[in-house]
């Protein structure tokens, strides 16, 4: 090659009057500005102490499903009152020999309500009795029948049959949800029979949620405690002006006095509303706490801020007419429609805002 190119011009852009005109190139300088003290931490999302429920069998039974819907699943949400099982009753063994009497006496006073029945209506058809009468008897057996259809029922679940047709011909109690939220465990499943208080499931509510923030021990009188902190889930890494809006705002709230000895850190906690449930107890996230006092930083609009595959952060500096290099630089952070800077321009340097990214496209062959 008898004129190789430099190296330095591979990520320099010269362009026309009329495409800078086209692409509606803007530029700013880098200012210096007093921004608030920082850091971004690492945090842990918790349920808020006492909104675990777990969910216990008042009495011993088997659980049925409910009667409406399916059985419901750890993950699945639900709501406060909303029926979880039906739980069958279950007698204990000495009643067994007490079922098996009432069953033979309840045979037998259907059988004489049976015959009662049958001379009632023979008088009345012969004109010897009233209707009245018969009437008498037919109520007489049906309040037999259901005795003993209960009473089958029960020697039917104490014999070890707990199915859906005993479930029919027994009562049974409602398990209902005691708060809304997340169904976090389940203990127990369906034909499953339960001891008196034994666990069925955990509920967790997911609104609102804390924010556990390990802080080192070194640096925790340092913290703003009246200050809020941003959260954002760890796939949210750009933080451009797109995607700054899913940063969302925490308050500082007292919690328990937990600690590490082994990380040397102490625990911060910041409420969520989560109104719309983007976290749930256990996800890790991003939090930017705010420290005493403020520090001057290198601050570009994020309209700037350019962001590669690999999630690499670059600008494009004006350095001189119709010319735009492309420049690495590295973030602190993002604060009020602004990034700040770490290192990679000095102030009063030019850097494109509107038509970055049209630029980025001509670079790489995108561009219109």
């Amino acid at each position: 090659m008898s004129n190789p190119g430099k190296e330095s011009d591979l990520n320099t852009i010269t362009l026309t009057d009329q495409a800078l005109e086209r692409l509606g190139i803007q530029t700013v300088g880098v200012q210096q500005r007093a921004m608030g003290n920082t850091r971004v931490l690492s945090g842990e999302i918790v349920a808020l102490p006492g909104r675990t429920i777990t969910v216990t069998a008042p009495v011993a039974g088997t659980l049925l499903s409910p009667t409406r819907g399916r059985p419901v699943a750890a993950g699945q949400e639900v709501k406060k009152g909303e029926r979880l099982y039906r739980l069958l009753i279950l007698p204990s063994e000495r009643d067994l020999i007490s079922a098996q009497q009432e069953v033979a006496q309840r045979k037998v006073q259907y059988e004489v309500g049976t015959q009662k029945l049958n001379r009632a209506q023979q008088l009345l058809a012969d004109k010897a009795g009233s209707l009245r009468t018969v009437q008498e008897a037919e109520a007489e057996l049906a309040g037999v029948n259901a005795s003993l259809r209960v009473a089958e029922a029960r020697l039917e679940l104490l014999g070890g049959n707990p199915s859906e047709s005993v479930a029919q011909r027994l009562s049974t109690l409602n398990v209902e949800a005691p708060i809304g939220g997340m169904v976090q465990r389940i203990y127990s499943s369906p034909s499953q029979v339960v001891a008196t208080a034994a666990p069925v499931m955990d509920i967790v509510s997911l609104s609102p949620v804390w924010v556990r923030v390990p802080i080192y021990a070194g640096e925790a009188t340092r913290i703003d405690p009246r200050a809020t902190a941003s959260v954002r889930v760890l796939s949210d890494f750009s933080g451009s002006s797109g995607e700054a809006s899913r940063m969302v705002t925490a308050r500082p709230v007292r919690g328990p006095l937990t600690a590490d000895a082994l990380a040397t850190s102490i625990d911060a906690y910041y409420e969520i509303a989560n109104a719309e449930r983007a976290f749930r107890p256990g996800q890790r996230v991003s939090v930017t706490v705010s420290y005493r006092g403020s520090q001057s930083s290198l601050v570009v609009p994020n309209a700037a801020i350019l962001y590669d595959m690999y999630g690499g952060t670059w600008v494009y500096e004006n350095t001189g007419p119709r010319v735009f290099v492309r420049r690495r630089v590295e973030l602190a952070g993002v604060s009020g429609g602004l990034a700040i800077l770490k290192r990679g321009l000095t102030t009063g340097t030019k850097v494109v805002t509107a038509g970055a990214a049209e630029l980025f496209g001509t670079e790489f062959g995108g561009g219109k």
